[in-house]
């Protein structure tokens, strides 16, 4: 199995010996995990936490930051439990008398949106000071029997994608942005033991449609500026 920081690309041997159809593919193959925040003992996560002049805006998913989910679909919306449906997923009809090799891949790119001015303000003035990313992941590699749901995990695969960039508005464009974080992303790891697959992370909604932006300014109450679909 070979894992890059922008795919996840496998080749797995497998057998089949049931007389029913078999899937094989990725098990909802990229949940969003919550993991600590510095200063924190429950587990949370921000998606993307924007830093502008004395407050902030954020890209979350509620019910991780409030500890109710352990992971979310990263599913495309349409193939759960799989990650997607081309690549992604490989069918296979048994019984067999000879072992069947193939390939199944995923390519997960990050598009996220940043905005120069404050979200909840008329104002176009560029404030943005700082963008902070922190997203952790696991991939599982499953086969599926279509018929009873079974399912058999062949691989657990943990990866995690940290970015830090400060921002001057007030210089010129091409020069505002410098990356103060990590300039090598953690590779991801093919765990040694499997880890089972959280119910939740195999149904509706997924990580796009459970996401919301808020703004968190110093004083007063947060503010919903994008609810989840």
């Amino acid at each position: 199995m070979f894992s890059s920081l922008y795919g996840t690309k496998a080749e797995i041997v497998l057998q089949v010996v049931s007389e029913s159809l078999l899937q094989a593919g990725r098990g909802s193959l990229c949940c969003w995990l919550p993991h600590p925040l510095p200063g924190t003992a429950a587990a949370a996560m921000f998606l993307l936490i924007f830093l502008f002049f004395f407050t902030r805006s954020s890209w979350e998913l509620p019910d991780l930051r409030e500890g109710r989910v352990k992971a979310i679909s990263d599913s495309d919306g349409v193939s759960y439990p799989w990650y997607g449906n081309t690549t992604e997923t490989v069918t296979l009809v048994g019984p067999t008398n000879k072992i069947s090799r193939f390939s199944v891949s995923m390519n997960d790119n990050f598009y996220p949106s940043v905005t120069w001015a404050v979200p909840v303000s008329n104002s176009n003035v560029p404030l943005l000071t700082r963008i902070k990313r922190d997203q952790s992941f696991t991939t599982w590699l499953v086969a599926m029997n279509t018929t009873t749901k079974e399912k058999i995990i062949l691989q657990t695969i943990k990866w995690r994608m940290r970015v830090d960039i400060e921002v001057d508005p007030m210089q010129l464009l091409g020069q505002r942005a410098r990356l103060v974080g990590r300039t090598q992303q953690e590779q991801p790891r093919i765990l040694s033991r499997m880890e089972p697959i959280p119910p939740n992370a195999l149904v509706k909604p997924n990580a796009n449609d459970a996401q919301v932006l808020m703004w968190r300014p110093k004083r007063g109450q947060p503010i919903v500026v994008i609810p989840p679909k």
